[in-house]
């Protein structure tokens, strides 16, 4: 017999199996039972948002590092190299992590293919690096050095850390299935929201301010379209998935128990942006054009803001009532910024989107 670990032929909840934490040894993969249709869209959405790595041509840039003042090099690098870090860990560890607690087939295959898309991301930020430079490799150990950027992934590090250390405990069966299980899960759904709405939004301001002065139009051009998939997918999955868990009995005791803590995580995250603006990437007193460490603060808050009514929790900054970059707004919307296919690389486009509809008809022509 197949242990039941690997495949349960047992399994009893395929009407009603829970996102996290049903029936822990899972069955046959189901479509028959849609018990979560928001996560299969999603799921269906990032499929349709399928991109490679080696699309963009990044060779003149090699040039462009070399001849531009030094801290607009700097800035770039920097706000890079966080990206390509932060893109490291979700590619490996999100399903790594959740797995153990994970009970929902559509939760699995988008896991599976968030993961996937990540991996394109970091890819990227790697690509860039390896055509950018002379020596990559030396830009890849200076990256690792860079302090701020690490400082700003530590409390979303704890965050992973605490809930992979249950994960393969629970998997081990020394944890049970508890409420304090769950409250540990939807912590870290809470702390990838903002992960995807605060830091990644806040860290492509600092790009795409870059590259509105017209600098480097190859990493604009693949960084917006890695901004596509945070933004429109990633980011509103978190959001979404975190609105209907708080429906399940579960997901309200979670809320009302966790609520100081998510509290504090989501003002670490704020606090730690608010840090890397002054002391990393405005440190050297240098403004880009339209962009400053307080206009950027600004545009954390904005975004920061959504993250926390989503989670019913007061905010102790006071929050912008208008978009303070609204540069960003074209660079977050591709279709706004589409080229002509002949002027420049291509990126607003999804496959998968052309349905027949001629199956089983039968057309006659006269020749």
């Amino acid at each position: 017999m197949i242990p039941s670990k690997i495949l349960n032929i047992t399994k009893t909840d395929y009407e009603s199996n829970p996102v996290f934490l049903g029936e822990q040894d899972q069955g046959l993969f189901d479509t028959i039972h849609k018990n979560h249709p928001n996560i299969w869209g999603f799921y269906k959405e990032i499929r349709s948002l399928d991109w490679s790595e080696d699309e963009f041509d990044f060779s003149s840039c090699n040039l462009m590092f070399k001849q531009c003042p030094d801290d607009i090099r700097d800035k770039m690098i920097k706000t890079l190299a966080w990206q390509w870090e932060a893109d490291t860990v979700a590619s490996r560890q999100l399903f790594a992590i959740l797995a153990p607690f994970v009970t929902s087939d559509e939760m699995t295959a988008y896991l599976l293919r968030v993961c996937e898309n990540e991996v394109v991301h970091a890819a990227t930020y790697s690509e860039i690096v390896r055509m950018s430079f002379d020596k990559p490799e030396e830009v890849l150990q200076d990256i690792l050095s860079i302090n701020e950027s690490l400082q700003r992934l530590e409390t979303v590090g704890k965050v992973f850390e605490e809930t992979r250390i249950k994960g393969l405990r629970y998997a081990l069966g020394e944890l049970e299935n508890t409420q304090e299980l769950y409250n540990t899960v939807f912590k870290f759904c809470a702390t990838m929201y903002a992960l995807e709405a605060i830091q990644f939004m806040s860290s492509f301001a600092i790009t795409f301010a870059i590259c509105e002065a017209g600098m480097f139009p190859p990493i604009g051009k693949a960084v917006q379209k890695i901004a596509q998939d945070e933004y429109e997918v990633h980011k509103e999955f978190w959001k979404d998935l975190i609105k209907q868990e708080i429906k399940t009995e579960r997901g309200k005791i979670a809320l009302e128990q966790c609520k100081d803590e998510i509290e504090i995580v989501l003002d670490e995250i704020v606090d730690s942006e608010h840090v890397w603006l002054k002391e990393g990437m405005f440190a050297d007193g240098k403004e880009l054009v339209g962009v400053n460490e307080e206009i950027c603060g600004k545009w954390t808050l904005f975004n920061a803001k959504a993250v926390y009514r989503s989670l019913g929790i007061k905010s102790k900054y006071t929050m912008p009532a208008k978009n303070p970059l609204k540069f960003m707004e074209h660079w977050l919307d591709i279709s706004k910024t589409q080229p002509a296919p002949q002027e420049e690389d291509v990126a607003a486009y999804k496959v998968g989107m052309i349905k027949r509809t001629d199956e089983n008809k039968t057309f006659l022509v006269d020749f």
